[in-house]
This record gives structure tokens, sequence and C-alpha cells, in this order.
């Protein structure tokens, strides 16, 4: 194995624990509890690249799934991910690649300012595409309605998304900054 291909699988494994990590960091709510998990997704979209971002995010649920008490509040189990809370880490895969792709356009824009406001946009939108695919998984597998649903996955968790967003862009992009001369950014950044 190459050294640039362990540095990667090194990359996406302290990507994974990074984000079971930040997911014991719990603020306990009615039915789905509010995390860091998703300030996590955020800065892993944010830094590499959006197969990496991914992969991290899938050895995360595979750990969680297989038993390892990676999910929020030391959960477990495949019956986690099937849950109520399931769709929000279903949802960590769709929010990884969507601001990660959108972060690949931020790489293209001059100034620090312009790249900021973009990796600031992607984390917001990948916000939103997760608490609203947690919000119709947690609607259908409670049995609530969406109006109920909505109450409950997606309202609460509304300001503290946009705050974890924007942190994300921001602690994303220093990171960013720091590493621009370690070669997996460097490929990345080609890419």
């Amino acid at each position: 194995m190459t050294h640039n291909k362990t540095q990667r699988l090194a990359i996406i494994a302290i990507a994974a624990a990074f984000l079971a990590i930040s997911s014991q960091i719990t603020i306990p709510l009615p039915i789905v509890p509010l995390t860091l998990q998703t300030l996590a997704v955020g800065i892993i979209a944010t830094v590499l690249t959006p197969l990496d971002s991914v992969l991290a995010i899938l050895v995360y649920l595979i750990l969680g799934a297989i038993g390892l008490p990676v999910f929020a509040g030391g959960a477990a189990g495949f019956g986690v991910i099937l849950g109520p809370t399931g769709g929000f880490l279903i949802g960590f895969l769709f929010q990884a690649l969507q601001v990660a792709q959108l972060s690949k356009l931020a790489l293209l824009v001059k100034t620090a300012r312009g790249k900021l406001a973009l990796f600031i946009i992607a984390n917001l939108i990948g916000t939103i595409w997760c608490l609203a695919i947690g919000t119709a998984w947690l609607a259908v597998v409670a049995r609530l309605s969406l109006q109920a649903g909505f109450k409950l996955g997606f309202l609460p968790f509304i300001i503290p998304g946009i705050i974890k967003a924007i942190l994300a862009a921001i602690i994303g992009y220093y990171i960013r900054r720091a590493l621009k001369t370690n070669a997996y950014f460097i490929r990345s950044t080609a890419k």
C-alpha cells in the first residue's frame, strides 16, 4: 500500500472517530437528542473530498450497526438505524456528500471571504438536508403526523443547526488553510 493510500485511510478513520466522539456530547430532548454530530459531519465534509466524507460517515454507521457504542449517548446496533432517529444518521450521508460537493466549488473562489461564504452556504444546505430526511423518517417510524414530526425533529434543531453549520464552515475553512501543504489536500484541491 502506498503512503498516499495509507494517509487517506488514516484520515477517513480519524474523521469517523471524530464523529463517534462528537456523538457522545448530548443534550437529551424528547425522542431526538441534540448532539455535536452534525457539527462533526459538517467539518468532515468541508475538509475532505466528497468520497472520503461519505466513506468516513459509512465507517461510523457500520461501527454503530455492528454494536460499537458510537451513536448518540453510547447507543449501538442496527436497531438504532432503523429506529426513530435513524433518518438523521442516514441523513449524515446526504449532508456529507452535498456539503463536500459544494465545498469543492468554494475552492475555486479566490478570496478568503468568498470561500468562507460558500462553505457556510454548503453547510446550511447540508443541515437542512439532514433535518428534512431525519424528520421524515421520524414521522414514519414513530407514526407521527408530518406536523408532529416537524415539531419534534426539525423545529427544535433549526437554530442549533444554523449555529453548528456556521461553526463547521469556519472550523473546516481554518483546518483546510492550516493543512493546505499536506499532500492529501493538494490532491483534493487539484481534483
